[in-house]
């Protein structure tokens, strides 16, 4: 059996967003007890990152490392569509 259904998650510019739940709805709404999801993020400077997640401050310690790594506005990279 295959499901395959599309969302659109709507964004407030960059950092990290947690999708579990809605991703747990799609799941649940395919019927399908086993298998293999796979998540296609359809974005130029977007990423899936998976973590346990049972501390909030991992996501915010990860926001924060990236922001570091590159920071807005940095002239190094010509991508600023989210800008």
């Amino acid at each position: 059996m295959i499901h395959q259904e599309e969302r659109t998650i709507e964004t407030r510019g960059h950092g990290t967003y947690e999708l579990t739940r809605e991703l747990q709805r799609v799941v649940a709404r395919s019927g399908i007890a086993k298998g293999l999801a796979t998540i296609f993020v359809h974005h130029t400077s977007a990423s899936l990152i998976i973590n346990e997640n049972a501390d909030p401050e991992v996501r915010r310690d990860l926001d924060a490392f990236l922001d570091r790594l590159v920071p807005d506005g940095d002239r190094l990279f010509e991508h600023v569509a989210e800008a």
